[in-house]
């Protein structure tokens, strides 16, 4: 899927990082353009692209998926899984572990 997908064009947003992959990444949060219209694979590949350490950590070995491990949330409001979700400029990503610890 490219940055246009049909439904509009590329939108800047903010991915903030928790958890293994801020500690991986060694940052708190990372710029990323994505379509548009967007789901959690496309996070994905723009957090493979922007970080590739964390490829293996929250991203698949193919840069294309989050692993199952880990949601993004958009805004604090929704999560964003495999539908499309619309975005717009400013927006800001959360990727965390969806796994509870104690």
């Amino acid at each position: 899927m490219s940055a246009n997908d049909g439904r509009g064009g590329a939108v800047c947003v903010r991915v903030e990082l928790f958890g293994g992959a801020r500690l991986v990444s060694d940052a708190r949060e990372v710029a990323a353009r994505l379509p548009s219209y967007a789901n959690s694979d496309d996070v994905a590949a723009a957090l493979a692209a922007a970080v590739p350490a964390l490829v293996g950590v929250a991203v698949s070995e193919d840069g294309r998926a989050l692993l199952s491990s880990y949601v993004a949330n958009l805004n604090g409001a929704a999560f964003i899984e495999r539908e499309r979700v619309a975005l717009g400029d400013g927006d800001r990503i959360y990727v965390f572990s969806s796994q509870a610890g104690g």
